[in-house]
């Protein structure tokens, strides 16, 4: 299946010409001082392995070595850790967590802890599988540049509001978005376009997002009308409906009052002329990304499928696909990442002053939770797809010199090792060649507090030294991100996006 807006091989050749352009061009023509457009993208709970094995089967490669990833010149670790890892504020501004380099790369043998199902006896694996960051303080991080309490959509540990990276992209007269392969209204799309004490508030989140007037684009998972194989919901009978978690919950992301209101075409977000613009079809989509249908307004984009994209699809339903890593026929009748990246670059180009995107491979995070290799590889592969689409867009659309792009995680999730990761400490996954599925050995169902991977590249990029953290050569040594292991904070990335948005 073609997943770029353009075919194939015009993809490829323009990525070439923007690598050869940025080169002849680097000793004559510095970039400028603030772009005209900003692209951050998030693989939620990638941890280092998780782009290796990604790469390793779609060609063998390891990351770095992937034509878009060589695109991206700045590369960095990142800290994610929270303020600390309460559930509510706590009204006080005393750092409760760290990162300690030592402590994350300690190879010593040590007794599993009780309880844990996963039986870690390597000390650095313990260490990072506590005082972790969930996503909604990491995306605060990101989105606020502020330290917050687990669970916090852009508050303070004091129950403040923050200020967050679309309203300043706004502030700056730019067009703004956040794109998603998981409910629109979850952690990460919801730090981009909302406040809330709380995560679990999607209904909250997603109604702010709608209403408030931040963006100019959502597209994301959390239709109320099908379910997770993309089957349509309406038409059960109660018996039946209430047996199925995804009709019996309808209006668990979207509120009913605001679903009704997005049908009719009367749901309109303050400060804009027109009310939003559904779309659901996945050929109005492909149309968008080719530029064959404009919508003037707000675009809200809902793919006919309740939780993910494609990670929480049944085979039991959708039958099998032994060419899919997961071993799953694929939801035929939604989009990809990639198809929804390129729909909302086309939709945002318009504005003179440029645009702001967030694209967040969420359900990277999802297989990572459920340990599922296969799924994992697919999902990561799904970004990694969005990722060339977003480049070659950059390319056509004044290169490195007009645009930012960042890409990055919020925080690790689930360590994926090698078979014998058990007694070799933090062994790499190993590396069976293209198409073939890699088997690590999960240390854990949930986030880590793991150092990070990421990835920069235009104007504004090398503002990134000026936040350096520290230098971690065991990260370097064993991932190979980069040379040094010098690393950021979560917070300098919003920090470096606010400097490149302000005018």
């Amino acid at each position: 299946m073609n997943r770029l807006p353009f075919p194939p091989a015009v993809a490829i050749a323009v990525l070439a010409a923007a690598t050869l352009s940025a080169c002849a061009a680097a000793p004559t023509a510095p970039a400028p001082a603030k772009p005209k457009n900003v692209i951050v993208m998030i693989s939620d709970g990638a941890s280092w392995n998780t782009w290796e094995m990604a790469a390793n089967f779609r060609s063998g490669a390891r990351a770095n070595d992937l034509p878009e990833y060589q695109l991206l010149t700045e590369r960095w670790g990142v800290t994610t850790f929270p303020l600390n890892t309460s559930t509510k504020p706590t009204h006080d501004a005393t750092p409760q967590v760290s990162y300690d380099p030592a402590r994350a790369w300690d190879p010593s043998p040590v007794a599993p802890v009780p309880g844990d199902a996963y039986a870690t006896a390597i000390a650095g694996y313990q260490y990072l599988k506590r005082q972790y960051t969930d996503s909604a303080a990491a995306g605060t991080a990101l989105a606020s540049g502020t330290k917050t309490y687990n669970n916090a959509i852009n508050v303070d540990n004091f129950g403040q509001p923050l200020d967050f990276a679309t309203r300043i992209a706004h502030a700056a007269g730019k067009a703004t978005g956040v794109v998603t392969s998981v409910p629109l209204a979850h952690a990460t799309p919801a730090a981009f376009g909302a406040r809330n004490a709380s995560r679990s508030r999607m209904t909250e989140l997603a109604r702010d997002m709608l209403r408030d007037g931040n963006l100019d684009l959502i597209m994301g998972a959390g239709h109320p009308e099908h379910d997770g194989n993309g089957a349509s919901v309406l038409g059960l009978s109660a018996a039946d409906c209430a047996a199925r978690t995804a009709c019996a919950k309808r209006w668990d992301v979207l509120a009913e009052p605001e679903w009704r209101e997005l049908r009719a075409g009367t749901l309109r977000p303050a400060g804009a002329e027109r009310p939003w613009t559904l779309v659901e079809d996945r050929a109005e989509f492909e149309r968008l990304a080719a530029g064959q249908r404009r919508v003037d307004g707000p675009l809200l984009g809902i793919p006919r499928v309740r939780w993910t994209l494609q990670q929480a699809r049944e085979e039991e339903v959708l039958g099998a696909d032994p060419a899919q890593p997961s071993g799953v026929r694929r939801i035929a009748t939604v989009p990809d990442l990639a198809t929804m990246a390129g729909a909302a670059l086309r939709h945002l180009e318009r504005d003179p002053d440029g645009l702001f995107l967030m694209i967040e491979g969420g359900a990277v995070d999802w297989a990572a939770h459920a340990n599922q290799a296969g799924r994992l590889v697919e999902e990561q592969t799904e970004f990694n797809a969005a990722l060339a689409v977003v480049e070659a867009w950059i390319a056509a659309h004044g290169g490195w010199q007009q645009n930012l792009l960042i890409v990055t995680t919020d925080h690790g999730n689930a360590m994926p090792m090698g078979p014998q990761s058990d007694r070799v400490a933090f062994q790499a996954v190993p590396n069976g060649g293209a198409g073939v599925r890699p088997a690590p050995r999960f240390w854990s169902d949930n986030h880590t507090n793991e150092l990070v991977r990421l990835w920069a590249r235009g104007a504004g990029a090398e503002r990134f030294a000026e936040h350096l953290r520290g230098r971690d050569p065991r990260f370097a040594e064993v991932t190979g991100h980069n040379d040094d292991g010098r690393y950021v904070d979560n917070t300098d990335v919003f920090r470096v996006v606010k400097a490149a948005l302000e005018r």
